[in-house]
């Protein structure tokens, strides 16, 4: 009798190697989708990260360009150019016996007042160095005129003190003196009905350098300056800049949060590029009629720093300041996804324009050409 064929039989081997590749054909196409997928996430992620990151720069640098000049501007005869003499606790803090920390160990070591000042090429790299200053007292912003013959070693008088408080930072500045002072109002000092403002706390000293407080109102008028307070409603003198590792830092160059030593601060990460120009007022009408580079005598920090009254002109001259930075995600594809240069400024005129050349493994990044142009509002309103 015929045995009858076992249900259960096994696969033939052509059976299993059809099997076999339609399996392997349906993995390799699953597969492909995936990678494309992920490949697709990771441009999505870095993208959206630089896009973000360069958000944040924007209104971090915006913000702290727009008060530049505040409370010192309006008395720019005195104060545009002059040589910032600062103590804190008894002993010289500006000008500066040694370099800044890094990445401001190029930019000069006796900062002076101006809104702006473009260090440029002093960073790492090779990319600007931003020196910016704005007061912040909330009391109009405007300087004081000190009273003819009552300064002393530790105090001056004004018109009027009310809104002043204990620990205020004051300016003083002459019109035809080379340096100016930074001074603080004494504890427990409060504006009011008298005219004499008290000296004392960290940042007062009768004599600072060469500089005595009692040789103010020998030259010409006197303004006396609040920038703002210790404690708080701070005043701005920084430096901005970018580290060897590709970080925006800042430097406080008054130790206001009060440290004894520097401090340099992190901001932003990924910024690669920092490029700055000025835009200049050719004809004093207060309008912005060109566009220079700050690498460009007479727009060099040297020059603009000179204390000269040619220098001081050129400061108040300035009105705009237009930034670029380039911003570069934190993971690299595999293959190139940028082309072989990036380039600023493309708009303005050729001389003005900055082109930074990209090697074969930085063009595997992807990158974030950030442009915006800052108005020096306390600068164009005087």
């Amino acid at each position: 009798m015929k045995r009858a064929a076992f249900p259960g039989r096994g696969l033939t081997l052509i059976e299993l190697l059809v099997a076999v590749t339609l399996g392997m054909l349906l993995t390799i196409a699953v597969s492909a989708i995936l990678v494309r997928q992920e490949g697709a996430r990771r441009t999505l992620t870095s993208s959206n990260d630089v896009v973000l990151n360069a958000a944040h720069v924007t209104h971090l640098v915006d913000r702290m360009m727009r008060s530049a000049g505040s409370g010192f501007s309006q008395a720019w005869q005195s104060t545009y150019g002059c040589r910032i003499m600062a103590a804190r606790g008894g002993t010289q803090l500006l000008p500066r016996g040694s370099d800044w920390p890094a990445p401001f160990a190029a930019v000069s070591r006796s900062p002076r007042m101006a809104p702006v000042l473009v260090h440029a090429g002093a960073g790492a790299g090779g990319s600007d160095v931003l020196a910016l200053v704005g007061g912040n007292s909330g009391l109009g912003e405007a300087p004081l005129r000190m009273l003819a013959g009552s300064v002393t070693a530790n105090g001056v008088r004004v018109p009027a003190t009310v809104g002043l408080r204990q620990r205020d930072l004051i300016l003083m500045a002459e019109q035809g003196r080379a340096d100016c002072m930074l001074q603080q109002t004494a504890a427990g000092f409060a504006g009011g009905a008298s005219q004499q403002i008290d000296f004392g706390a960290d940042y007062a000293a009768a004599t600072i350098g060469t500089l005595n407080l009692v040789d103010f109102g020998t030259v010409g008028e006197v303004s006396v300056i609040p920038l703002g307070n210790a404690a708080g409603n701070t005043p701005s003198l920084l430096l901005l800049g970018l580290s060897a590792d590709r970080t925006l830092v800042s430097l406080d160059m008054l130790r206001l949060a009060g440290g004894a030593s520097d401090t340099v601060t992190p901001l932003a990460d990924g910024v690669i590029e920092l490029r700055a120009r000025y835009g200049i007022d050719t004809n004093d009408d207060r309008i912005v009629d060109q566009w220079v580079d700050p690498a460009t005598s007479p727009w060099t920090a040297a020059a603009l720093m000179d204390g000269s009254a040619t220098a001081q002109t050129n400061l108040y001259r300035i009105l705009a300041v237009r930034v670029g930075m380039i911003l570069r995600n934190a993971t690299p594809d595999r293959t190139a996804v940028t082309g072989a240069s990036l380039q600023l400024f493309p708009d303005l005129a050729a001389a003005l324009r900055h082109t930074r050349a990209l090697s074969a493994d930085e063009q595997r990044y992807r990158y974030r050409l950030l442009e915006f142009t800052v108005p020096l509002r306390n600068v164009m309103l005087i």
